[in-house]
């Protein structure tokens, strides 16, 4: 009966397209289904970004956005699985908030967390700032594909534009020429040879690399110009401003001009900290047992970076996301329901008798 219905709620998500910039009609949707359990949703907004709040006064929050990348798969069902653009990232943690939260007022039982859904994680994290600006609970669980783990640590991220100059020549003569693509193919292999990406980590290893790259060639020539998008991956203990010394003289060197777009440091929970404690015993009760690390930006950097102690969890799968391939199992979307219904009410229960169980 869970799995039916979590494929039910997810399927309505699904079929409500919500690129962000354009969350208008899920927001609606979503303030609808929570109406209709009598569940009071407060609005945040600054003009342009819309959150919804529930228990704003909670000292635990409940964090997952709406918003996807443009869409490159419509949803379909084989089996249970559930395919399509948001599907893991991340409509099935919003999935399994909104079962928790209907499974409680059927079995009458408190929410005791808060709960908000945010805008704009996938083009600026906007809508999590917008929360963090008015709002700052002491913790927070924020929704992402995991796989079901729980994640305690954090990487930090370096995000540069660049330009490349070369200079033409003929194809046919490329001694003549400087080729734009060699030669920022000559810098990539010198930011991969620095120290920091050697490196190896915990839950994942350092990586650098182009994700976007644009060389012109109208006309059978040697190439002269390259803009490209790099990104950088840090362990959570490695300091930005660290890495940065090292990759501005290479930058310097290859490029006409580049602008770091992000920065950000990663992080690392201690496994005493009270929101560790509390999914400990959550993840016992609901037979969890794996803690990891997250790999990508997520809306957890500005909770962190404004004092709220987060950790990262939710169903769906990080590799595939954002892939034509996107899809979840919805016995996973009912798993993660489980574990923040479960979660939500050791947090009621108080930290002292969550360190007895742990004792």
């Amino acid at each position: 009966m869970k799995t039916e219905r979590a494929k039910e709620i997810l399927l309505q998500l699904l079929k409500i397209p919500s690129p962000s910039g354009q969350e208008d009609r899920i927001m609606l949707h979503i303030m609808e289904f929570l109406h209709k359990l009598d569940y009071d949703v407060h609005i945040e907004s600054d003009g342009e970004m819309i959150d919804l709040v529930v228990n704003p006064d909670a000292e635990l929050f409940y964090e997952v956005h709406v918003d996807t990348i443009p869409i490159r798969a419509e949803p379909f069902v084989r089996g249970n699985i559930i395919y399509g653009t948001g599907a893991s990232d991340i409509k099935g943690g919003a999935a399994a908030i909104l079962l928790m939260m209907e499974s409680l007022k059927k079995e009458g039982k408190d929410l005791n967390v808060g709960v908000v859904f945010v805008s704009d994680e996938e083009l600026g994290g906007r809508g999590s700032a917008l929360f963090m600006e008015r709002y700052r609970p002491k913790m927070a669980v924020v929704l992402e594909p995991t796989d079901l783990e729980v994640h305690t640590a954090h990487a930090g991220n370096i995000e540069a534009y660049f330009e490349v100059d070369g200079k033409e020549a003929h194809g046919a003569c490329p001694e003549s020429g400087v080729n734009a693509i060699e030669e920022t193919y000559k810098m990539l292999n010198e930011l991969k040879n620095l120290d920091p990406f050697k490196q190896k980590g915990k839950y994942f290893d350092p990586h650098i690399g182009i994700q976007e790259l644009l060389c012109e060639n109208p006309v059978y020539l040697i190439p002269a110009l390259c803009k490209g998008r790099l990104e950088a991956r840090l362990l959570p203990d490695q300091e930005v401003e660290d890495v940065l010394d090292l990759m501005d003289p290479i930058l310097d060197e290859y490029t006409l001009k580049y602008e770091y777009t992000e920065i950000w440091d990663g992080y690392e929970l201690e496994p005493d900290e009270e929101i560790v404690q509390l999914a400990k015993v959550a993840m016992k009760k609901v037979g969890l047992d794996e803690f990891g690390g997250m790999r990508s930006w997520t809306d957890a950097i500005n909770f962190m970076y404004n004092g709220t102690r987060t950790i990262v969890f939710g169903p769906g799968n990080l590799d595939i996301s954002h892939t034509k391939y996107e899809r979840i199992d919805v016995r996973d979307v009912v798993t993660a329901s489980e574990f923040l219904k479960v979660l939500n009410d050791v947090y009621a229960e108080g930290i002292e008798k969550v360190e007895k169980e742990l004792s």
